[in-house]
């Protein structure tokens, strides 16, 4: 087996910024993390850029370390390195320092995320990472491609004993890597990024088809949340995939008058929603069909812009309510199954009213979040928008879509109120 995907700047960037979250499960005391110091900081310097971008000047950065740390998990300590890193790389500027520590300084964060990849992917490789390291990153992003069998990861990446033993149980207790037995007594290593519920069904995934085609078709449906399979369509990978119940699709008939599943991979998301808010998570996930086959066979006018459509859905000033259309019942129909949306009149047409319960309102939310993650396209899977609006706005934090589970705390979270109230000091806003 050879590596899908070359190690580029970029998916250096991205692996570190996933390694990051998912080291928030690990005391930060721990000794792997050390051997990881590189990657840890450039995951730390995406996050951190992430929250200040658009944020102009800082104006009390001790009191944006405390918002770092909070909302972040950023470690105070690490706040400084993961400033000068990006005041390095020109990402900020105007450091100004005060009795030794950074005081002040200018966001410089560029409107597209490629430079912020390209340049911290490189700061990182520029800071001579260990072999070790190295294969880390290296893994982490393989898997992230779909899972692999270990003994052809091993091969690949010239893994040794010692090599797996510390790989393993660094990647296990971050949460960003499991393991499974194959009824042929081959291991699986998967990556919970893609949420699987039943590992198992890969088995018999991987023991019908070839390891490439498999992963091809992972590749395939994570271009797009919500990819499209014809009911009618010939057996394939991904029909196999569907009909295993392995990932959640549901369906929808288009105004061809065919149905179509949408297939959904909730990859990153909190466990919250997997668990105790799987009804959040179901209805984020048949709210992204609906949208879907708005887009592919939506009768007379397709959806052109589905986020601004869903923000609409939400929109209290437009009563929650989406504009007439000939085909509403029709589209929407799983939907007002759940309850989750009425239909209202509008004019001689049916209109989609949201039901505005929290639950369906961070249902919609949920879907405008996985349908913008275009595969790794979207960087901001640690909530740093969210994270950053909720200083502002003192608005409810919805449960971050991110590789890991919140880390133990030991103190008392700061209330959105209060919160709000340190970033508006901390941006001079307000004074």
């Amino acid at each position: 087996m050879e590596s899908s995907n070359p190690l580029t700047p970029r998916r250096v960037s991205l692996r570190s910024y996933d390694a990051t979250l998912g080291f928030r499960n690990i005391d930060e005391r721990s000794s792997a993390l050390s051997d990881l110091k590189v990657t840890h900081t450039t995951g730390m310097a995406m996050v951190l850029a992430g929250a200040i971008k658009g944020r102009d000047i800082i104006r009390d950065a001790q009191l944006l370390r405390n918002v770092a740390a909070d909302v972040l998990k950023i470690h105070p300590f690490a706040f400084e390195p993961v400033v000068l890193e990006l005041a390095e790389l020109e990402l900020i500027r105007n450091v100004r320092r005060k009795g030794g520590q950074v005081a002040s300084f200018t966001e410089n964060i560029p409107i597209l995320h490629d430079s912020i990849y390209e340049k911290l992917g490189e700061s990182w490789s520029s800071h001579s990472p260990s072999e070790l390291e190295q294969k880390f990153v290296a893994t982490i992003d393989e898997l992230a491609n779909g899972p692999v069998l270990l003994s052809e990861l091993r091969k690949t990446y010239d893994i040794t004993s010692a090599d797996d033993r510390w790989l393993r149980q660094v990647a296990t207790q971050a949460e960003l890597v499991q393991f499974h037995t194959t009824t042929s007594g081959d291991t699986l290593a998967v990556s919970p990024l893609y949420a699987f519920e039943n590992p198992e069904k890969l088995f018999t995934l991987f023991e019908q088809f070839p390891i490439d085609k498999v992963r091809e078709a992972f590749t395939q449906i994570r271009q797009s949340a919500g990819f499209p399979v014809l009911m009618d369509s010939q057996p394939s990978v991904i029909k196999d995939i569907l009909l295993s119940g392995l990932m959640p699709a549901p369906t929808v008939t288009g105004a061809d008058k065919r149905q179509r599943a949408f297939i959904v991979l909730p990859y990153g998301v909190d466990p919250v929603f997997t668990t105790t808010r799987k009804h959040v998570l179901e209805r984020a996930i048949a709210t992204i069909a609906c949208i879907r086959c708005g887009e592919i066979s939506g009768g007379i006018t397709a959806i052109k812009f589905p986020d601004r459509l869903l923000a609409r859905l939400m929109d209290k000033d437009r009563k929650f309510t989406l504009g007439g259309h000939s085909s509403t019942a029709r589209q929407y129909a799983p939907l007002i199954a759940m309850g989750m949306i009425h239909i209202v009149s509008d004019g001689y047409l049916d209109a989609a009213q949201l039901v505005p319960t929290q639950d369906n309102l961070d249902a919609v939310q949920l879907a405008r979040n996985l349908l913008n993650r275009q595969a790794d396209g979207m960087p901001e899977r640690g909530n740093e928008q969210e994270a950053s609006d909720l200083l502002l706005t003192g608005g409810a934090y919805l449960a971050p879509l991110e590789t890991i589970s919140l880390a133990r705390r030991t103190i008392p979270a700061l209330s959105p109120g209060e919160l709000s109230a340190i970033w508006n000091k901390a941006a001079g806003w307000g004074s």
